[in-house]
């Protein structure tokens, strides 16, 4: 009896870590996919102006920090790119119910 218990519970402990799995590689590899697919989809095009561009990690990664204006309100991200030049301006895609999910045009197309 203790052994079909034993056996019983690792066949749980398989499943449980089985689902962890599969949901962190949602989470890492198709979530955001779909989000970049959303704004594909959906996304409006505006301007956004680059206010800091600076080196950030080891690597030199070089990280442009955007901001745009969408109906007399402010939005912010950042686009990852060694071209980037403060104060210039790229092209972003932002979904008009939540201007908040926004990302560079460029990378979008990239993606």
């Amino acid at each position: 009896m203790e052994i079909s218990l034993s056996l019983l519970n690792r066949h749980k402990s398989r499943i449980i870590w089985t689902i962890i799995i599969l949901l962190m590689f949602w989470y890492i590899g198709i979530r955001p996919e779909m989000r970049i697919s959303e704004l594909r989809n959906d996304g409006k095009q505006t301007k956004a102006y680059l206010y800091e561009v600076k080196g950030v990690g080891s690597k030199g990664t070089i990280r442009g920090f955007y901001r745009f204006k969408i109906n007399n309100k402010l939005y912010e991200g950042f686009y990852d790119d060694y071209k980037l030049v403060k104060y210039d301006s790229i092209d972003i895609i932002y979904l008009p119910d939540n201007p908040e999910r926004n990302q560079a045009k460029q990378f979008v197309k990239d993606y």
